[in-house]
């Protein structure tokens, strides 16, 4: 384990005390969460190496690593929807820039990487996981490449997409550089992210699912996401909430709850509670999606 003294995204030494959250997925461990006074940002602290974090991965419950059949209701609910949000988001990219270079970080087994490039899409794809990246690789013909690969690209793309992926990234001052580097003037940047400031957050406390310790190393308030985005040279264009999330999140934080299977009614019916809610009030989805685009001349 490392232990953090500053905030992994602006620095700050200004730390104080958050919540005390339990792995439900791999080990059962307790990890402490800790908030940055300064930016608001919520990070685990402290949290496994980057060479430590592959143990915490190895579930068949770890559904976006495997396309094995993982058991129980929640996931064979995630799986079904899955085929649908890829449509939302390939139409969400094509609605607002014409087909062009995509490079999609954290792709996971290729779903959506491989959908853009059945599209007509120039994708490059991105995948920490060795497993997962292979299997990208073999099943949509992608040319996928290493974390560290990031480092040294010199290429720039029309969109860059991180799906639910920031909140997994080691070097996160990093990563939010590289953004600023690879995306062409003009270019779209789509990070979608939990979001610590919506009301299924505040109702679950410690048993939201979405904190999913300590894979989640970090939770972003709004605000300071798009702050900090900004700094690296974008404007803002828009924040969607992801529709599906808080049915899912509220159906697995119910199952953490229950001790089991148990509280599926009761998931749906909050998740359907938070999800109309969150139609009214900004920035209150269970998950966002945060739509950037790099300012022509910085």
């Amino acid at each position: 384990m490392e232990k953090l003294i500053a905030c992994p995204a602006c620095g700050s030494g200004q730390l104080q005390a958050f919540l005390t959250c339990k792995d439900y997925t791999v080990s059962k461990e307790l990890f402490n969460i800790d908030s940055c006074i300064d930016c608001g940002l919520q990070f685990t602290n402290p949290r496994p190496t980057a060479s430590e974090i592959g143990y915490y991965y190895e579930s068949k419950d770890y559904v976006s690593h495997t396309d094995e059949e993982a058991p129980g209701v929640v996931n064979a609910i995630y799986r079904e929807v899955r085929k649908v949000t890829l449509k939302q988001k390939r139409a969400l990219i094509e609605g607002i820039t014409a087909v062009g270079a995509l490079l999609d970080i954290g792709c996971g087994t290729g779903a959506f990487a491989g959908n853009m490039k059945k599209a007509g899409w120039e994708v490059t794809a991105v995948e920490p996981d060795q497993e997962a990246a292979n299997r990208a690789a073999i099943q949509y013909d992608l040319k996928v490449h290493s974390e560290a690969w990031l480092e040294k690209c010199t290429e720039t793309y029309h969109v860059v997409t991180m799906w639910h992926v920031l909140e997994h990234v080691h070097t996160l001052q990093q990563r939010f550089t590289e953004l600023g580097r690879l995306v062409k003037p003009g270019g779209i940047l789509v990070i979608a992210v939990p979001n610590p400031n919506s009301q299924d957050a505040q109702h679950y406390g410690s048993l939201w699912a979405a904190r999913d310790v300590p894979r989640h190393l970090y939770h972003f308030p709004p605000a300071m996401l798009r702050k900090r985005v900004v700094a690296e040279g974008f404007e803002v264009l828009a924040t969607k909430n992801m529709h599906f999330d808080p049915f899912y999140i509220s159906l697995l934080s119910e199952k953490y709850k229950n001790q089991g299977d148990g509280g599926l009614f009761l998931g749906f019916s909050k998740g359907l509670w938070f999800w109309i809610k969150s139609l009214f009030t900004s920035d209150t989805g269970s998950s966002q999606i945060y739509i950037f685009r790099k300012t022509p001349f910085v």
